[in-house]
């Protein structure tokens, strides 16, 4: 049973929270998950429907944002056949410097290294900068070419080889960087 029916059992028993009780979550589950228009939640609650569409758009609750949750989720349906086809068209061997390059920047010259190498101090020359970038950059192409061309033994023996080390490290907590709301915002426009 979904949702709206639970309400609509509970309207029927006299035991219907009101309009204001209900939560973002359950308005957007009717709204987005359901599909129940807002007319049909006013009608439910029995309240005006612009209550209804003014809650909903305060939330932030839209079709435009679910379509979004929607695709950048990659256990739904639309989310996973996206994924699939930008693995199939991207993430190919004729894209290995592309990727490697952005990956460089995105975990490692957008960091605390770009700050030490523009420091006043001048911690890290240009030199070292090109130095650092060009390891980085070809250790990147070979784990991407690793992935990419799917050689798992290769991968596990260099995983395996090195878990020893930083294991006095904090423990990895990924970072987007604010990526996924970059990917949100480009969704979004179109």
């Amino acid at each position: 049973m979904n949702l709206y029916e639970k309400f609509v059992k509970k309207r029927k028993n006299n035991n219907l929270p009101t309009f204001e009780e209900i939560t973002a979550e359950e308005l957007e589950q009717l709204f987005i998950t359901e599909m129940i228009s807002d007319n049909r939640i006013a009608e439910l609650f029995d309240v005006k429907k612009s209550k209804v569409t003014y809650r909903r758009r305060k939330n932030g609750i839209t079709i435009r944002k679910g379509i979004v949750d929607e695709v950048l989720n990659p256990e739904s349906e639309k989310g996973s056949h996206i994924n699939t086809q930008v693995k199939e068209d991207f993430f190919i061997s004729d894209n290995l410097d592309l990727i490697s390059k952005a990956i460089t920047h995105f975990a490692f010259r957008n960091g605390p290294i770009e700050s030490m190498h523009a420091h006043p101090n001048n911690q890290l020359s240009d030199e070292d900068m090109k130095t650092l970038n060009k390891f980085m950059v070809d250790r990147l192409a070979y784990i991407f070419d690793l992935i990419i061309n799917e050689k798992w033994l290769e991968f596990s023996v260099l995983i395996n080889q090195l878990n020893m080390y930083g294991d006095n490290w904090d423990e990895a907590q990924p970072d987007d960087g604010g990526n996924k709301e970059i990917v949100k915002r480009i969704l979004e426009r179109r």
